[in-house]
């Protein structure tokens, strides 16, 4: 198995291999190449003997990043592409769908979800871990009434995306969405998404409308 990492500061590196090397036997250090040139990245990947490269791909632009991401999937033998980042915004989320990321997981998350996804992406699946958002301006984002996933659907709605593009995102489907939806609208005491932002900047207003 050969698992490449680039555009991640050393700590970070050394975190992702640290979590990844004690949630399974799988993985072995000597498993993993850290490379910070991504000509370096894009040589090893043309050999075809990569199983997995995680990036972060926001450095050292968003979209330098991209095209470094989308560059690897055109190859003949591409591997899957994992972005381990610090999300700034909905937008970069759909960015990274367009750069052809196969999986996508917040760097807050917790190892366990990382190590999780990094195997289930090895073996094909496609995995959205959008993470916390309670730096972000969205309304309501840090009630305790939302699931995780609710809070990943509002976090979409606050950008006025689709239920069809929240599906896309989030790897789920469009009935799904539906129903995300509906129950954050119910536990926010909202008739209609548009509501949930209308009044977004008085907290006072946020608060009645949670009780």
């Amino acid at each position: 198995m050969s698992i490449v990492i680039h555009g991640l500061s050393p700590v970070t590196s050394l975190g992702v291999i640290t979590a990844l090397l004690e949630s399974s036997d799988l993985f072995e250090f000597e498993h993993f190449t850290d490379v910070h040139d991504p000509a370096e990245v894009q040589a090893l990947v043309s050999k075809g003997d990569v199983d997995l490269v995680i990036t972060d791909p926001t450095q050292p632009s968003l979209n330098a990043g991209l095209a470094l991401c989308r560059e690897i999937k055109c190859r003949a033998v591409a591997p899957p592409v994992l972005a381990f980042c610090e999300i700034a915004s909905p937008r970069h989320v759909l960015l990274s769908h367009l750069g052809e990321i196969d999986s996508l997981v917040h760097a807050n998350e917790l190892p366990d979800r990382l190590a999780a996804a990094v195997q289930s992406t090895l073996c094909g699946s496609r995995e959205w871990l959008i993470g916390p958002h309670e730096e972000t301006s969205v309304p309501w984002a840090d009630s305790h009434a939302l699931t995780s996933r609710e809070q990943e659907v509002l976090w979409l709605l606050s950008e006025r995306c689709t239920n069809g593009q929240i599906a896309h995102t989030l790897s789920i489907s469009t009935n799904t969405v539906k129903n995300h939806v509906a129950s954050v609208l119910r536990k926010l005491s909202v008739k209609q998404r548009s509501e949930l932002f209308a009044q977004s900047g008085s907290s006072e207003q946020r608060h009645n409308a949670r009780a």
